[in-house]
């Protein structure tokens, strides 16, 4: 019994064992199986974490080679290929990670499709099509497509994949009916209609005071969209009431209310929200916005490069080479011909790419001989137009104000070719022996064209009534030119905009004349330039580099310096604005008055700067003479003379075009380029007979300011009652071409002027007038587009309208839809630009 018992005692201890090592086992097995479950949930999330890390590290990358490709672009609107590739050689550095692709190779990449087919060679392919994105999507443009690709791998094994696809968009400006860098605005009196996009990187002023005015595409501002006051503070409910109408779909019109602008107000009231968000992205389907409703700025590449709009007209800087490069930079370094005007030589051959020719002194031949001119009767006077006698017509250049051979032009003029690109060939004599001398605008001499071949005339035949000193009108009944340089004048007119600060001069003082509207110009005859490209004429003119056309470029900086001695391509007088009824000079900065932005009132150019040597003795030509300087007080022809004929003092100067009308114009297109105001006189690219007929060429102008002068216009009339626009009849004139130019600025309306003065006239003003449209009815024919990039550095005069200047056209103004087509645009036309993202995707892959 006892021995069964031990038995059992004894199996009972050995189950009791072996339970007690199962349940060892199983305590094990579990806390095998929790560490097993911690160890992996830590490495989990150890590989989640760095997977994300290496997400974002990713998405890093492709920031940084998107930002890079857009630098680039900026820079040069058509890269090479090899610039493209490059920028996957600097990759951003982080620490423990690198870009490799899978499985090796690679992982920070863009390619794009090349132009010979292999994606190590070649350059990238752009194409004429419509953007499909962005702030240009239904705009044509050039396009060109990349796919960048971003692998981020962490030294711990996690790893992230990313691309993006993005195209380059490059958008003319002329391609809008209507562009501005600054505020844009429209208040028309009578009926008009605009074609074309609108855009505005500033605020958009609508109004009309008659109407309506309608817009027959899309309208875009950065700023506001303001209905309530004009750009000068003045409220539209007093005169400027009418319909304002645009488009809710293609051809479908509504009128936008007075009480329908982004903002309750004028600009820094508040936002008119929600209304207007509805209104703009709602009733008017996305087809009038502005920022809050997706309007973006589209700015010129130079912008972005920390240059400015007004590069693209100004000089470099001497040895400045960063204005070289392709669209950052101004359109001197791109020109197929460069006209440059100087007091010094040095300040023409101190400029980047200049050629090694010295330029020709305009002063006296006997002196300063130019070498390879030629002097016979057959070629124009030098030395250039000078005093005569003191027996000559009261108050000009006589010897009772100046010694007898003074010269009436100075300074030093170059003019090159660009033969191939950044090389320059001097073509000065080459030029001077076609002829610079035009016929006389009064009497009959004004028949007689002494130099007909002449590209640029420099003077004109006088016409003081007096006996021509050789010849009838400067050429002898042999067709000999006459070499006496006492037959010959200046080419100067009066432009009363900038003669006068208002508009409130009455019969007593329509006579009198102010220096600071004697603008002194070059006559530019653009039927002989052409001819002279074409080897009609001249030797050189063929071996010009044509871009699709040619470029020229115009500069002329004589009489400009400010108080340093320095050239700034500025007027220098900003004192203009002030706040009694003829706006006399008060010596604060008021607003409007700062053109340059520089926070200071330039007044250096209110300093007259009389030729070397020159005695002055009589007024107002003295040393106390200032641009508000009136000349004259009655009616005598003296007063005329005076300002005619005699030198300039004040850096007054200009370009302007003549013979521009249908067919003469180089073919397949023509940009001219003023660091000056210009002046269109007469028909261009287009006809009276012919109207916007064939043979059109791609044409534009790019200038400080753009005046155009109908067909009637004549210098001599603007100096008979320079302030009465009656006298100054225009006839019906037409105009094709984009104009890209600048404006002034707006300011606050002065108490007892005008309800429109304080602003720049707005668009239908943006091309200035001097004659008077109005009383006979005649109509300026316009198809083109304008484009707003800067505010104007010398032609400064504000707007003013309609009793001393102008009295205004009937406007047939249409957008020029060649410029849709970019095989058809003015050569060198400046272009607008935009990276878009296009497509995005997380690359999924087994690691």
């Amino acid at each position: 019994m006892m021995q069964e018992l031990a038995r059992a005692r004894r199996a009972d201890a050995g189950i009791a064992l072996m339970t007690t090592m199962m349940i060892m086992l199983l305590l094990s097995s579990l806390l095998i199986g929790f560490a097993v479950m911690v160890t992996s949930d830590s490495q989990l999330s150890t590989m989640d974490l760095g997977n994300t890390d290496a997400f974002y590290l990713a998405n890093a990358g492709l920031e940084k080679l998107t930002a890079d490709l857009g630098a680039l672009f900026i820079a040069d609107t058509t890269p090479t290929g090899n610039q493209v590739r490059a920028l996957a050689d600097t990759p951003p550095e982080f620490p423990d990670m690198t870009f490799v692709a899978p499985g090796g190779g690679d992982g920070y990449t863009i390619t794009f499709p090349t132009t010979t087919g292999n994606p190590a060679t070649g350059d990238p392919v752009t194409e004429v099509r419509t953007v499909t994105s962005g702030p240009f999507q239904g705009m044509v443009g050039l396009v060109t497509p990349y796919e960048l690709n971003v692998t981020a791998r962490k030294t711990v094994g996690a790893e992230a994949s990313v691309r993006r696809t993005v195209q380059t968009a490059s958008v003319p400006i002329f391609e809008f009916g209507a562009y501005a860098e600054t505020d844009l605005a429209y208040f028309p009196g009578p009926s008009f209609t605009f074609g074309g996009m609108v855009h505005t990187n500033g605020n958009l002023f609508l109004a009309t005071g008659g109407g309506p005015m309608s817009f027959t595409d899309r309208l875009s501002a950065y700023g506001e969209v303001i209905r309530t006051h004009l750009a000068n503070g003045y409220p539209t409910t007093s005169g400027y009431t009418g319909t304002v109408r645009a488009t809710t779909a293609p051809g479908a019109y509504r009128n936008l209310g007075l009480d329908e602008g982004s903002l309750v107000g004028t600009v820094g009231s508040a936002p008119r929200e929600p209304g207007w968000t509805n209104l703009s992205t709602g009733t008017y389907n996305s087809r009038l916005i502005n920022r809050r409703t997706g309007a973006r700025r589209l700015s010129l590449p130079l912008t972005t490069l920390g240059t400015q709009p007004i590069d693209l007209i100004r000089r470099p800087p001497p040895g400045e080479v960063s204005l070289i490069e392709d669209e950052a930079g101004g359109r001197f370094a791109r020109a197929s011909v460069r006209i440059l005007l100087s007091d010094t030589a040095a300040n023409i051959t101190s400029l980047p790419t200049v050629s090694a020719t010295p330029p020709v002194q305009l002063g006296n031949l006997a002196v300063n001989p130019i070498p390879g001119y030629v002097v016979d009767g057959a070629h124009p006077p030098l030395p250039l137009t000078r005093d005569g006698s003191s027996t000559g017509a009261p108050g000009y250049a006589s010897g009772s104000r100046f010694p007898l051979d003074t010269p009436r032009l100075g300074g030093f003029l170059k003019i090159e070719i660009q033969t191939t690109p950044g090389n320059w060939q001097d073509v000065t004599v080459e030029i001077l022996n076609l002829g610079i001398a035009g016929r006389s605008i009064s009497g009959a001499c004004a028949a007689t064209n002494p130099n007909p071949n002449a590209v640029i005339r420099l003077q004109r035949v006088r016409d003081d009534g007096t006996a021509i000193q050789q010849g009838a009108c400067g050429v002898s009944g042999g067709g000999v030119v006459s070499s006496d340089p006492h037959d010959y004048w200046p080419n100067v007119l009066y432009d009363p905009r900038e003669g006068i600060e208002r508009d409130v001069w009455t019969s007593q003082h329509y006579h009198n004349q102010f220096l600071g509207g004697v603008m002194h110009y070059v006559e530019l005859d653009v039927r002989n330039l052409s001819r002279w490209l074409q080897g009609q004429i001249g030797v050189s003119g063929p071996t010009a580099v044509n871009q699709n056309g040619y470029l020229v470029y115009f500069s002329d900086r004589r009489n400009n310096r400010n108080t340093a001695g320095s050239e700034t391509g500025e007027y220098g007088w900003e004192d203009f604005v002030n706040s009694d009824s003829v706006g006399t000079p008060n010596g604060i900065r008021d607003n409007g008055e700062d053109v340059n932005a520089n926070n200071a009132l330039d007044i250096y150019g209110q300093t007259p700067r009389f030729p070397a040597g020159l005695a002055t003795g009589t007024v107002p030509l003295t040393a106390s003479a200032r641009p508000w300087t009136w000349v004259g007080r009655d009616t005598s022809a003296s007063e005329q003379y005076l300002s005619r004929a005699n030198p300039a003092i004040f850096f007054r100067r200009g370009l302007k075009l003549v013979s521009g009308g249908l067919g003469n114009i180089v073919m397949p297109g023509l940009t001219i380029t003023s660091e000056n105001p210009l002046y269109i006189q007469g028909d261009y690219n287009s006809s009276a007979a012919a109207g916007f007929g064939e043979p059109n060429a791609a044409a534009a102008v790019i200038a400080d300011a753009v005046t155009l002068l109908s067909n009637n216009w004549n210098d001599w009339r603007s100096f008979d009652e320079p302030h009465r626009p009656v006298d100054r009849p225009a006839t019906t004139t037409w105009y094709r071409l984009g104009i890209a130019t600048g404006t002034t600025l707006n300011f606050p309306r002065p108490a007892g002027t005008p309800g429109d003065f304080g602003t720049d006239g707005g668009v239908p003003n943006l091309l200035r007038f001097l004659e008077d449209w109005n009383t006979t009815a005649q109509t300026i024919n316009f198809r083109g587009s304008v484009a707003v990039l800067f505010v104007s550095r010398q032609g400064r005069g504000t707007f003013k309208c309609c009793n001393n200047v102008y009295r205004g056209p009937i406007r047939a103004f249409q957008f020029d839809t060649d410029f849709l087509d970019l095989n058809l645009l003015p050569p060198a036309t400046p272009m607008l630009t935009d990276v878009n993202i296009t497509g995005f995707a997380q690359i999924i892959r087994p690691q």
